[in-house]
């Protein structure tokens, strides 16, 4: 193997092949690995010294397949291992976090993206920015006058409600879910969200109604999102987790 060259893992939505990476030194190149394989099409499982990397057409996919057909990680990385060597799956180099943490990353800078952020680092999103509201209803200077105050019949119904079966919440290892949006989307900011919590703590009473299922679920967590009232789209910046059920 020549010099400067790294034996990398290239995950593809064929397959997991290794690759022997000769890294470009030519004066102009810049010297980052990372760097380069990006202008590569290549995401790094790793800023410093990659080893591992995923095309964007498999990271793609990744992400289709979870939205479309509920695809687990785990399950869509052993359909490669398979695509790669369906005789013997488990010889081929197990990249399973890897790619949990890469389609992360990926899902956030494309999310970034697509809503005016990939290329600014100066401007930073502010709450909900990185989320769409109903398109249907009305937004002043988005589809209708700013001097919509003037129009009484126009205004905006909102609904309020809980999922109360949203198992999907109970992590075994919830100090490993590392947010890279956090109150930039749908979901409330959680610094603020647990101050919040705190001081309603504080003034908490106790409720006399021992039979009704909001208080009975009122240590477990659950979901609640305000929606518009016509079309059901979800307020940026308004789905909390219910800390004391229905309260």
């Amino acid at each position: 193997m020549a010099s400067g060259t790294t034996t990398m893992t290239i995950v593809h939505s064929t397959g997991v092949f290794t690759h022997n990476v000769l890294w470009c030194h030519c004066p102009g190149s810049g010297h980052q690995q990372h760097s380069q394989l990006l202008k590569a099409g290549l995401f790094p499982a790793s800023i410093s010294r990659p080893q591992t990397a995923f095309t964007f057409d498999v990271l793609d996919h990744f992400l289709i397949d979870a939205l479309e057909c509920k695809t687990s990680a785990m399950s869509f990385f052993q359909k490669l291992c398979r695509l790669t060597n369906n005789a013997s799956p488990d010889s081929v180099p197990d990249r399973y976090h890897e790619l949990m943490r890469v389609s992360h990353q990926f899902r956030d800078l494309m999310n970034q993206k697509r809503f005016g952020f990939g290329h600014d680092m100066e401007v930073k999103p502010g709450a909900g920015q990185l989320a769409l509201f109903c398109p249907a209803c009305p937004q002043p200077g988005v589809n209708m006058p700013l001097s919509w105050q003037d129009k009484w019949l126009i205004m905006q119904r909102y609904v309020v409600d809980g999922n109360f079966t949203a198992q999907h919440m109970n992590m075994k290892q919830p100090h490993l879910d590392v947010t890279l949006s956090d109150g930039l989307g749908y979901m409330v900011t959680e610094g603020d969200y647990q101050v919040h919590l705190s001081s309603a703590v504080e003034n908490e009473k106790k409720p006399s109604c021992s039979n009704h299922r909001a208080v009975n679920v009122a240590n477990t967590n659950r979901m609640a999102a305000t929606a518009c009232a016509h079309h059901g789209c979800f307020v940026p910046h308004s789905v909390v987790d219910f800390q004391k059920g229905e309260q």
